[in-house]
Formats: structure tokens, sequence, C-alpha cells
């Protein structure tokens, strides 16, 4: 899979932060542990709760991790070669965290390509997508994807590597390699869209 990189020096104690924030984690699914911390248009859609939600998670999650936020909009500014902001009047960047569970031997995610800039109606200049992740199962985690040959491939993850997302890739979530008690899988999900002449970040 093509895709622009960048390994980022992520203080250990976020993992802790995300942790400790816990009752701000938002249930996904009733049959396994799925969580996300911030609203995001791809599961709620262009919806009030979308707005008025992530105008108060927003000032959350900048006020215990905006040193993370500020490293991760740098690597992205890298990655493409211009400044990108925090969209904030959308949801910010936030979480996807999944708690080790048996269920997910046999579950990975529904093949989808990333389009939360139609579902908010932000126009179509220069999309991307990105994921970032911050804690991995020991057995590993990553996406699974279908090449130009129409194969189903798999890309493995490595902890703290930034990677942007071809918005066209046809992909989803890859299923857990073994149970272990305990491990967690949280990654920092976001997508740019340009407003203006601005590059934002969003979820």
């Amino acid at each position: 899979m093509n895709s622009k990189t960048l390994k980022l020096d992520i203080p250990c104690n976020v993992v802790d932060i995300i942790l400790d924030m816990q009752p701000l984690w938002i249930p996904r699914a009733n049959e396994y542990p799925f969580f996300t911390m911030g609203r995001c248009a791809y599961i709620d859609g262009n919806t009030d709760i979308y707005y008025k939600d992530s105008a108060r998670l927003n000032v959350i999650l900048l006020k215990k991790l905006n040193f993370f936020y500020e490293n991760v909009l740098d690597g992205l500014s890298f990655l493409l070669g211009e400044p990108v902001k925090l969209a904030h009047d959308l949801a910010i960047p936030g979480f996807h965290i999944f708690q080790s569970d048996p269920a997910f031997l046999a579950t990975s995610g529904g093949w989808h390509k990333d389009s939360p800039h139609t579902t908010l109606q932000l126009g179509s200049t220069d999309p991307h997508s990105f994921t970032l992740p911050i804690q991995l199962p020991s057995s590993g985690a990553g996406l699974d994807y279908i090449d130009y040959l129409q194969q189903k491939k798999y890309f493995a993850y490595e902890k703290n590597n930034l990677m942007m997302i071809d918005v066209s890739l046809i992909h989803r979530i890859s299923r857990l390699r073994e149970y272990i008690p305990g491990e967690y899988r949280i990654t920092l999900q976001g997508h740019l869209i340009r407003r203006g002449k601005t590059l934002e970040a969003f979820f």
C-alpha cells in the first residue's frame, strides 16, 4: 500500500491520559467493546449531536492533550508540505478504542472508503485521511485493503507511526490476531479537507 508515513515521538503518558478519560468514551457497538473518544462524522453523521457534543469534547481533549495534538499537526504539516490546522467548528481528530475481547478474533470492520467530507458537506478539495496508532495489542493490528488488482491485502500498523490513507482506498479494520486480556488497540483517527486556503483536520 502506497502511504506517506512519519514516526512521531509520542510521550508515553498519552495512553494513560486516554485511559483516565474513560468516562468520555462513547460506546459504538452492543456486541463488543468498541468506543470512540470524540464524535465522528462516519458514525454520527451531519447531526445536532455531532456538533453540540464536539463543541464540548473539543475543549476537554485540547485541555488534556494539547501537546499531543500539536505534535500530530507538526507531523501532518511535514508530510503534506504545508501547515495543517484543527477544524474547531467540527469534531477535532479523535480516538478509536478497542478493549481486547474474544469477539474481535472473528470480527473485522466493514469495507468502506473514507468520505466524511461528503457527509458533512465540506466540499471535495484535497481530502485526506490519517491514522496514528498509539497502543497496539501484542499480536499486532492493522487494516485490510483492496489493491489495484482487486486482491485483499493486510497492512500492519506500527506504534506512533503517522500514516496517510488515500480516501479512494477500499479498506477495513482488521481482526484481532490473538486474544490477550487487558490489552488495547488505540488509534488517533482524522481526516483533512481544504477550506479556503487552509487544510483542516477533523473527525
